[in-house]
């Protein structure tokens, strides 16, 4: 079985902490938010009569922005949404009228359930007029004087609302979308695979089937017809071969000593008196797979030309070197298979070599005899293949626009936060050099936060990330000692950036400690204890909402850019699958099909019976071979919906029924009694 590799594992791990991630944010900011209108409404001495209507509305609010941020309300049917949205709507703007301006924060929630819940562009009309509606009711209340902040604070609440619930719906969507694009890439395998294995192999194992039948009926009668489809069964057995490899795109694990041990037992009944003699030692899988291959060809070709005689077999290691060499003393004239062309067995055998950083050189050597030398890094390079193709998206939007969407969601909400503060915080500055001043260091920690966010920070060296954080916290605290009070959400910046840059449980502790400088700062200064814990809360609310939006956007990018490497992880787990199925089941039985021919080739004319005894296996082996091919285009041998529709005796799909595999092995008594 194959264990899930590492990206899956990854995968799995992102696509769960996305939706958790964006739960955690949501709570935090509705927790933050209602905090701070708690805290508000509360400083005006509401009473005990407007102190419960408070806790209804807020009970009422939280309960429908919690089911529209969580519930994927654009699923329910319209009815329920219109019903869920005016019944927020009513408890957003009435108790404007006993609670007063410090309510209005609440229309933030409302925006965002707007955008959550109302599709199409109707959804944008709706928001602006939402958002918009806060401005009256706060002018109306407590005068101009604050509606600007209020409008901005009104965005901004529901631009993180919308964003951490959307974000988390795109992170499944993702999700599913990329598990669609492997199994279409699987799909796409398939049918190449079963194309394949019928335009390249279903007509020459059953040419092989049919010229093995005929050479073996023209035998007794005919035996030079009958060596002379033999040659042909030979030439269609190693084209076969060939395309066996090309449909598998590469061997199984094979082993040099096993390999060896194989040749030397054909060699000797064929009547080649052949020697071995490995002292390479053990060798990386890919090298041994490869060398075997070359063994395996080399012998084969030996086994084609009636001069060889003699065959001997040598490998040895040289420094970070491994070589193997052929020789046989077979050498004839127009003799065809050399080292140059593609299209050759040893030509083929060249690429292969190349691509773990070996070569192969062939021919007639200065003693006459033919050799085959191979040549393999004992630490194989790497295999630099093309990347495989991936399906496309059935909507080629969705490839570029989630991670733009989360790319400008952070970037927006970082702008309004900038925004914001920059309202609380430029009263305070006066006029002249403490504004340049308060400008140049607002500036600093607004890019600084920014440049954490979009970096990927947490991967930079520990000097780096100290120095930025440093010089992002002596920006954040500087203007202390000219504004003599705490800005704004001043340390939110800051606390965001050390969870996004600071690894571990050093980084909670960190986001604690810069928003705790506040409450000593503002003890001091006279800020009473409402407003030192509106000034921590918001800070805290800040920093989490500037590190979840942050992991939200890493965690869209690094599902969209997996979606190749998952559709060909998926690709490449089924041509493990296929190359399996075909070496187990064709590669095999071709390669003895080809031995066995030139066997049978050198056995004719002089030998009929063993050349008779020797066709009966080749005429089993191409059935079998031909009936497994079918299994294998019908869906991989090894797969139990095969194996059943086989059992069953079912016919398979664009194929005749196949034996079981529990079947006895065929034999030419047997063909000749249903004839």
């Amino acid at each position: 079985m194959l264990d899930a590799p590492r990206g899956d594992v990854r995968d799995e791990e992102s696509a769960v902490r996305a939706p958790r991630m964006a739960l955690l944010v949501t709570l935090g900011v509705l927790g933050g938010h209602t905090l701070v209108t708690v805290l508000n409404v509360l400083a005006e001495d509401p009473g005990p009569l407007r102190t419960a209507l408070l806790a209804l509305c807020l009970a009422a609010v939280l309960a429908l922005q919690i089911a529209h941020s969580t519930r994927r309300p654009r699923t329910w049917p319209v009815r329920v949404r219109v019903l869920t949205l005016s019944a927020q709507a009513v408890v957003t703007y009435l108790p404007l009228a006993w609670l007063g301006a410090p309510w209005g924060a609440m229309a933030g929630l409302l925006a965002g359930s707007v955008l959550l819940a109302v599709p199409g562009r109707l959804r944008w009309p709706l928001y602006a007029l939402v958002t918009a509606g806060i401005v009256p009711a706060v002018v109306a209340i407590d005068g101009p004087g604050v509606a600007l902040y209020g409008f901005g604070a009104t965005m901004l609440a529901s631009l993180i609302i919308y964003g951490v619930s959307s974000l988390s719906g795109l992170v499944a969507e993702l999700r599913a979308t990329r598990r669609e694009l492997a199994g279409m890439a699987v799909v796409q395998e398939r049918l190449r695979v079963a194309g394949d294995l019928h335009d390249l192999l279903g007509y020459s194992l059953s040419a092989i089937a049919l010229k093995s039948e005929l050479g073996y009926r023209l035998l007794p009668t005919a035996p030079d017809r009958a060596r002379s489809e033999v040659a042909g069964v030979l030439g269609i057995a190693s084209e076969a071969l060939a395309d066996v490899h090309l449909v598998a795109t590469g061997y199984r694990d094979m082993s040099l000593a096993a390999e060896t041990e194989s040749a030397l037992s054909v060699l000797s009944d064929a009547g080649i008196t052949a020697e071995a003699d490995l002292a390479c030692g053990p060798l990386p899988r890919e090298v041994d797979t490869v060398l075997a291959i070359v063994l395996r060809e080399a012998v084969t070709n030996a086994l084609r030309h009636s001069k060889a005689q003699y065959c001997t077999v040598t490998a040895g290691r040289e420094g970070g070197t491994v070589s193997l060499r052929i020789r046989n003393d077979g050498v004839g004239e127009g003799r065809q298979d050399t080292i140059a062309g593609g299209g050759s067995g040893l030509g083929n055998l060249t690429t292969r070599l190349r691509r773990i950083g070996g070569d192969l050189t062939g021919g007639p050597a200065d003693d006459g005899w033919f050799e085959v030398v191979a040549h393999a890094p004992a630490a194989p390079q790497a295999d630099e293949r093309p990347e495989e193709s991936v399906p496309e998206d059935r909507e080629g939007t969705t490839r570029h626009w989630a991670p733009r969407m989360a790319r400008s969601m952070l970037l927006a909400v970082v702008g309004g936060y900038t925004l914001i503060t920059f309202i609380n915080a430029g009263s305070r500055a006066g006029s002249g050099a403490a504004v340049l001043a308060f400008l140049g260091c607002f500036a600093v920690v607004v890019a600084l936060q920014a440049l954490h966010s979009l970096r990927r920070s947490r991967a930079w060296r520990v000097r780096t990330r100290a120095l930025t954080l440093g010089l992002q916290a002596a920006a954040t605290y500087a203007p202390l000692l000219w504004l003599g009070a705490p800005w704004g959400s001043m340390c939110g910046f800051l606390a965001g950036s050390l969870l996004i840059a600071v690894p571990g449980k050093l980084r909670l502790v960190l986001y604690a400690a810069s928003v705790a400088v506040v409450v000593p700062v503002a003890a001091a200064v006279g800020v009473p204890p409402a407003g030192i814990v509106y000034l921590a809360d918001s800070s805290l609310v800040a920093g989490l909402v500037v590190y979840g939006f942050t992991e939200l956007f890493r965690l869209v990018t690094e599902l969209h850019e997996a979606r190749g490497a998952l559709a060909r992880l998926a690709v490449a787990r089924e041509r493990l699958i296929v190359e399996r199925e075909l070496h187990e089941v064709l590669g095999s039985s071709l390669s003895q099909v080809t031995m066995k021919c030139a066997l049978i080739h050198r056995l004719l004319p002089h030998s009929p019976e063993p050349a008779r005894d020797e066709l009966t296996t080749v005429l089993g082996l191409s059935r079998q071979a031909l009936a497994d091919v079918r299994l294998v285009a019908r869906g991989y041998r090894g797969q139990p919906d095969a194996r059943d529709a086989a059992g069953r005796g079912r016919p398979i799909p664009e194929f005749a029924s196949s034996p079981m595999d529990d079947d006895p092995p065929f034999t030419i008594q047997q063909e000749d009694a249903a004839i």
